[in-house]
């Protein structure tokens, strides 16, 4: 292993990601005064504890392609490094400057399983720092990087359904009411202002990959 990160040494590019996490937390537990982000459209949304599912195929997802592009194609891996963790950063920066939350948590009252994970996260997950949504921002960075790719792999087909998913994974931050659909917006906007910004820089040679 250590002889592989010898000659890929842009793999480092993942000790970001507990970097990351220790920032998360720490600013989550800030005593900060956190402006409501409220839009008519969220009550038009139903809460459904079954959407816990797609909200948490989250935590293997993003991973799971960092590491697939890791793996597979040098360029790609560090275009969807530069992207998703620019936009991480930018994120929690903004949670600092602009403090924010969300009110839309209602009580859960199922005893089902899908009820209970949502409890855990819910736990976990304090209803700060919500704008814009890195859940959103991190799966957009992907499909973007995947939409560009030249990896056999990645057939019409394979990028469908990766777009379903990726759309359920939205859906599910809105549906489990863990996420505004302002923050939906915020998030995948952000990646596409970040994914364009770093194929320009591409293309003039300011930055190569």
């Amino acid at each position: 292993m250590l002889n592989w990160i010898k000659t890929h040494k842009y793999s480092l590019l993942l000790l970001y990601l507990p970097v990351y996490l220790l920032a998360f937390f720490i600013i989550d537990k800030l005593p900060l005064d956190h402006y409501i982000i409220r839009c008519p459209l969220d009550a038009l949304i139903p809460f459904n504890q079954y959407m816990i599912i797609p909200y948490a195929i989250w935590y293997v997802w993003f991973p799971g392609w960092l590491l697939f592009f890791l793996v597979r194609s040098r360029e790609e891996f560090i275009r969807l490094a530069l992207v998703m963790f620019s936009g991480m950063t930018i994120s929690l920066m903004i949670y600092v400057v602009w403090p924010n939350g969300i009110d839309l948590r209602e009580p859960i009252t199922g005893t089902d399983v899908c009820s209970k994970a949502l409890m855990m996260i819910r736990e976990a997950d304090t209803p700060y720092g919500v704008c814009p949504s890195i859940h959103i921002s991190t799966i957009t960075a992907i499909m973007l990087v995947m939409k560009d790719s030249k990896l056999p792999e990645l057939t019409p087909t394979a990028r469908g359904y990766c777009a379903v998913i990726t759309l359920l994974i939205a859906w599910a931050t809105m549906a489990t009411k863990q996420h505004s659909i302002v923050d939906v917006i915020c998030g995948a906007f952000l990646s596409a202002v970040l994914y364009y910004l770093c194929r320009m820089l591409e293309k003039r040679g300011i930055i190569r990959i």
